[in-house]
């Protein structure tokens, strides 16, 4: 008799590595030692609610690093599986309900993308989604 051959495995909905960009951070000297240490710790506020903010170019960053916790001159870029991506529009909403982690991750989201007028934004919601970090001279 032969056997039976084993279930096929369950389908992560974003495995791992699976959607990778490289995208930058910009914040203040102390912070940005401390996240080369011991990496993002997801932040409480933001256009689309907690989470890590990253932009798609170091230049990018100078108009989107602007929050009340926000600081400039350390550049971080970084390595981040992105996962699935739930797009937002400028004022990070999607079918008129704000978005944030929780909405996202309710649906099966992994990161929310929005443009408020001054490029692509990427916010993710756990620190494990960020591969690797470096800091790269700016400006």
């Amino acid at each position: 008799h032969t056997p039976m051959p084993a279930p096929p495995a369950q389908q992560d909905p974003s495995p791992v590595g699976a959607n990778v960009m490289t995208l930058y951070h910009q914040t203040g000297e102390s912070a940005g030692m401390t996240i080369l240490r011991e990496g993002f710790h997801p932040g409480a506020v933001g256009w689309c609610g907690g989470g890590i903010y990253f932009a798609t170019s170091p230049e990018a960053t100078e108009t989107k690093a602007i929050g009340p916790d926000s600081h400039k001159g350390f550049m971080i870029e970084a390595r981040v599986d992105i996962g699935r991506v739930l797009h937002g529009d400028r004022r990070c909403t999607a079918d008129g309900h704000h978005l944030n982690s929780a909405r996202a991750a309710a649906q099966g989201y992994d990161s929310i993308s929005f443009n408020p007028g001054d490029g692509d934004e990427y916010i993710v919601f756990s620190s494990s989604r960020v591969l690797s970090v470096r800091q790269i001279p700016w400006p």
